[in-house]
């Protein structure tokens, strides 16, 4: 009988587990994962689970009775060390190994460090275990400096705000979410934060990072000192895919894989942050960190691994919650050619709009759900949708779908 192991159990991780029992696999499942806890969403632990409004439980994809209804063998706090194609084996670092029959890396990324002091105050949030103790910092402190002004960072940013923290954000960019989002959206939201009181510095490292009696001294780069009671650092991730390359398995920017998530090993799959796909809706490879594209791409796995290969082409979206704030992006804006602005940003309620050759690439929405929702389709459509209509407030987006 075959039997799928699965290293890494994050979202990508557990959603292929649980994607086979749905189809009705046989084999035995096995997830390994160097956690303490069961698999887990990490988007709650910047957003709601901060302001106590998602609980510990809640955070759970699957209870300890699914595991073992479903016979899928979680094991935690485990390392895999290294992956023998030929025996078709993984060597785990208590000593044991484990054979495979189809293999699932799901090893997600790697938080980029520039620190290598170790203390409660200083906290890089990836884990359920750093958000917990996140959150007993924000309850019992005054001050935070948040290093990184990507999305993780401003949402932490939000929450130590409304919590009556005074807040300061350093970024090495010349703007916040230099990397993911337009120009339009990252003035307006920086300019939401500042009026909320947040205090920014851009173009500014962090040069060195020492912890105190008081707290935190964060030596920066233009010869200042910033001294809040503790450090938030969220500075982005990269491939975790060591494993893969020492195994021979081909990487860049992520581990290699085909529109069905296949590696250059015919019995490996991989899928999540780790992946690196072709996206042939925008004609080049791209590495995504987004719970949409670990959930889609599981099912693409699973149902390769079934005997039933299809082809990954999902429309990317991603989303963020800041303040009364709901942002939403859908699609790709890299080598788009035209931007332009749907609705009102004094309202707070708006849209930028990506084309590339007179065709919708992608959207980025502020309390827009409708167009995100209708552009997202339009999009996925290819739609003929024109720069003109898309522009004005007043077209129904249904008549271009």
């Amino acid at each position: 009988m075959s039997n799928v192991l699965i290293i890494g159990g994050g979202q990508a991780g557990c959603m292929t587990a649980v994607n086979l029992r749905k189809q009705r696999f046989e084999g035995s499942i096995t997830i390994i994962t160097k956690e303490e806890h069961l698999p887990y969403q990490k988007p709650p632990l910047s957003k709601g689970f901060l302001k106590g409004a998602s609980k510990i439980d809640s955070l759970f994809f699957k209870s300890k009775e699914y595991y073992e209804k479903n016979k899928i063998e979680v094991l935690t706090e485990t390392r895999a060390t290294k992956i023998d194609t030929t025996k078709q084996e993984v060597s785990l670092e208590v000593g044991d190994s484990l054979k495979y029959n189809k293999l699932v890396l799901a090893t997600g990324s790697a938080l980029n460090k520039i620190t290598s002091k170790e203390d409660k105050k200083i906290i890089y949030l990836n884990t359920l275990s750093r958000a917990t103790e996140l959150k007993k910092q924000l309850e019992n402190n005054k001050s935070v400096s948040i290093i990184g002004a990507g999305y993780i960072g401003l949402e932490v940013a939000a929450t130590a705000n409304m919590m009556g923290l005074k807040t300061r954000v350093l970024e090495a960019q010349e703007r916040v979410m230099q990397r993911s989002s337009s120009k339009q959206i990252s003035n307006f939201i920086q300019n939401y934060h500042e009026k909320k009181g947040v205090k920014f510095k851009l173009e500014t490292t962090a040069e060195k990072i020492e912890p105190t009696n008081q707290g935190i001294n964060i030596q920066l780069s233009d010869g200042q000192t910033d001294k809040p009671d503790f450090v938030v650092i969220g500075v982005g991730v990269s491939a975790s895919c060591s494993i893969a390359l020492e195994a021979g398995i081909e990487c860049e920017n992520g581990i290699l894989v085909d529109e069905s998530c296949l590696t250059s090993n015919k019995n490996i799959y991989a899928a999540g942050d780790c992946a690196n796909h072709y996206c042939s809706r925008y004609g080049f490879r791209q590495r995504l960190e987004s719970v949409q594209n670990a959930t889609d791409q599981a099912k693409i796995v699973s149902s390769s691994i079934m005997g039933k290969p299809t082809r990954y082409n999902s429309v990317p979206w991603f989303w963020s919650d800041q303040y009364d704030l709901k942002i939403q992006i859908a699609g790709l804006s890299q080598c788009c050619d035209l931007i332009l602005v749907r609705g009102r940003q004094d309202e707070h309620k708006f849209s930028v709009c990506h084309f590339k050759d007179n065709k919708l690439m992608a959207v980025e929405c502020v309390n827009d759900q409708k167009t995100f929702m209708l552009g997202k389709k339009l999009i996925e459509a290819s739609s003929d949708i024109t720069p003109k209509a898309m522009e004005d407030e007043h077209t129904n987006l249904k008549d271009w779908l």
